[in-house]
């Protein structure tokens, strides 16, 4: 390697062999412009020739080097491969191809990283121990095993040093990120050190599998009372940072032949969709990854995930507006939709809505001018999001997670049932959907909290309004608001202002009934007709003929 112009000292990079290697792949691989504006030249190996093959693209020489420069790259590639407000089609389209299939490591290497992670012998630890690896990854494989009480277990073992050497791909990445951002001004509306750091968080929480074994545990806790999902049982006392050891699932693979009746393929992916819509819609936790690898069908036809590496986490705000959008998608309300993207916090202040709202509308007369069952709903989403970036609105994080989630999950469904209509299926969902936001299911200390936290808001609404009204009436009379009025009419407006703090009043007290009700019931005080409590129901009944009665009277008056 040539001396570098550099001291390594005054590089943020302690492995400069790999970083020689990586500019030497760039260069390889066409992209040697971008080492020279990078100002990298000088930490290139003697020998290193741009060769800029002219039956290949830029989207295929780009694939070609980050699966020539292996584990840390490839995965960035696949992370990229959503980015459809960032990226053309056709760099997507190359991306969504990188494989980190990689050659098996030795048992012994395996059995040594589990004798020092779990301390204790393997001989000890297992009945029987399969050297023979069941599958390889990227970040590591699988060997299949038995305890000594004769359970079936699978043991996933971390490839040695891989740690080591993301880290150090990593400071890589964060190094030529900045100097992208630095010197090739194009790159700046990519935002690569953003990127990187997205990125560096994902993959380094993907190899802590205790992180993954309790992403096991809340699935499996999720699906506890559903008949049609399974979720193998992790052993913590054999699992550790590099080890996870969990229950065996004997199943098959989703594939083109099984299974083989059409019956049966149509049932599963109505089983998939609802499931993936349970996730994303009343969980906020959803299986990230799930291609046919990761989903087994048992003998019973229950549906079993693997593979918790992937997650997405979804905040009771983020799933009320999600269900919001969909629901909007459903209905092809583009204004809805614009509306509550844009309240979610993806637009600025300069956002031009009236023009996001119409290239929504027309991009959602395209979708639905094909029929539902040759249009893709994951791609629908997809143009979604590209209408975006060209609007120059910020893609939530947490939409891109849906987004592919939802595309590899369409991907497994349109191969059990290519005429699968997922409008339908959403359809379908909806009213549970609207329940789910409208009535969630709230455990009685959470009743209690938002009861209390209502009735102290109203409390204070009702104690504070008589002074407040008042307060602005004196001003009005001695003409300190800056309101343009008449003062000859100010008695007309006292007697408005007195209606509609009845009106307020009246609300407040109906809510208040409502909130104080909901206590009692949740409390199962005072006498009781069966499990129903007396004096909620009553709340109930005296809020309603309230509601009911000011409803109508607001209707005569003609002025609701």
């Amino acid at each position: 390697m040539d001396s570098p112009k550099l001291a390594p000292g005054h590089l943020p990079v302690r492995d400069l062999r790999r970083l020689a290697r990586i500019l030497h792949v760039m260069v390889e691989k066409g992209w040697g412009h971008y080492v020279e504006r990078l100002r990298l030249k000088g930490y290139l190996p003697k020998g290193a020739v741009e060769q800029i093959s002219p039956i290949l693209n830029d989207a295929q020489r780009f694939r070609l080097m980050l699966e020539e420069l292996g584990t840390t790259f490839i995965k960035f590639g696949q992370m990229l491969s959503v980015r459809r407000d960032l990226l053309p089609d056709e760099v997507l389209r190359e991306l969504q191809k990188l494989q980190d299939t990689v050659p098996q490591f030795p048992a012994e290497q395996a059995r040594r990283i589990i004798e020092e992670d779990l301390r204790q012998p393997v001989a000890q630890l297992f009945a029987s121990f399969d050297d023979e690896p069941l599958a390889a990854a990227s970040i590591a494989q699988v060997h299949t095993a038995t305890l000594p009480d004769g359970a079936a277990v699978i043991v996933k073992v971390q490839r040695p040093d891989i740690e080591q050497a993301i880290q150090a791909d990593l400071e890589i990445l964060f190094f030529i990120a900045r100097l992208l951002h630095k010197h090739v001004a194009e790159s700046q509306r990519y935002d690569p050190v953003g990127l990187v750091e997205e990125f560096s968080e994902t993959i380094l929480l993907e190899m802590d599998f205790r992180r993954e074994g309790h992403n096991v545990e809340r699935f499996r806790d999720n699906f506890k009372d559903a008949s049609s999902v399974i979720v193998p049982e992790v052993f913590w006392d054999l699992s550790n940072k590099r080890v996870l050891t969990m229950a065996r699932s004997i199943g098959r693979k989703i594939s083109a032949e099984y299974p083989s009746e059409p019956v049966a393929r149509q049932r599963l992916a109505e089983l998939l969709v609802h499931v993936y819509l349970v996730q994303f819609f009343e969980h906020g936790f959803f299986h990230g990854d799930p291609h046919p690898g990761n989903l087994f069908i048992m003998e019973d036809g229950r549906l079993c995930f693997h593979d918790f590496g992937i997650v997405g986490h979804l905040t009771k705000r983020d799933r009320s507006n999600l269900a919001q959008l969909f629901l909007a998608l459903v209905a092809r309300d583009a204004e809805w939709m614009a509306d509550i993207y844009l309240d979610m916090g993806g637009g600025a202040s300069d956002v031009d809505r009236a023009a996001f709202a119409r290239d929504l509308g027309i991009s959602l007369d395209e979708y639905y001018a094909v029929a539902a069952q040759e249009a893709s709903f994951s791609e629908a989403l997809y143009q979604f999001i590209r209408l975006m970036g060209r609007h120059h609105i910020q893609v939530l994080r947490e939409l891109l997670l849906v987004t592919k989630a939802l595309m590899t999950m369409e991907s497994v469904v349109r191969a059990l049932d290519p005429r699968f209509d997922m409008i339908a299926a959403l359809q379908a969902y909806a009213p549970r959907m609207i329940g789910k936001q409208l009535l969630p299911d709230l455990n009685r200390t959470e009743i209690l909290g938002k009861s209390y936290r209502t009735l102290s808001a109203v409390r204070m609404a009702v104690s504070g309004f008589p002074r407040t009204l008042a307060r602005t009436v004196q001003q009005l009379q001695r003409g300190d608001l800056a309101l343009k009025l008449r003062h000859e009419q100010l008695e007309g407006l006292e007697q408005h202002l007195d209606r509609a703090s009845n009106r307020l009043s009246l609300s407040m007290i109906i809510a208040s009934i409502v909130v104080g009700s909901s206590i009692v019931m949740s409390t199962d005080v005072g006498p009781h007709y069966g499990d129903v409590p007396l004096l909620g129901l009553f709340g109930y009944l005296v809020a309603s003929f309230l509601g009911l009665w000011w409803v109508v009277a607001m209707l005569r008056s003609g002025k609701f």
